[in-house]
């Protein structure tokens, strides 16, 4: 999972950022969730929320601030021709998923905080 992320997004055709964004967000989110199972000793998924909330997980964890400051950035994201209109994190997925046209500058950072995410599971032990 978090090795082939790292090739996720080389070089694609704009049409494809949501397909990039949206993997990105599952490959964190079941990183988290790969976490809390291996932290937690749980030997089954009924240790895991039942969520898409990218904050919860992080909560759960107590990932370190500087993850949380790049948390926030995922708060932050704004469809396109709405830009007063700001998606939580759990409806990212979502957007992505039924190709929701976010404001670019948005997703790029929405990218970057999901990488980072991902090299944080990576990286925990």
């Amino acid at each position: 999972m978090c090795q082939s992320a790292d090739a996720i997004g080389g070089t694609v055709e704009a049409s494809d950022e949501s397909t990039i964004c949206l993997l990105l967000f599952y490959a964190a989110e079941c990183g988290l969730k790969e976490r809390i199972l291996q932290r937690g000793n749980h030997r089954s998924t009924q240790g895991v929320p039942l969520t898409h909330n990218l904050r919860a997980l992080a909560k759960e964890l107590r990932l370190p601030p500087s993850i949380g400051a790049q948390l926030e950035c995922l708060d932050r994201c704004r469809r396109k021709n709405l830009q007063r209109d700001k998606l939580a994190i759990h409806e990212l997925h979502e957007a992505w998923r039924y190709g929701a046209k976010l404001n670019e500058t948005d997703q790029k950072k929405a990218q970057e905080a999901l990488r980072a995410l991902i090299d944080w599971c990576r990286n925990d032990t």
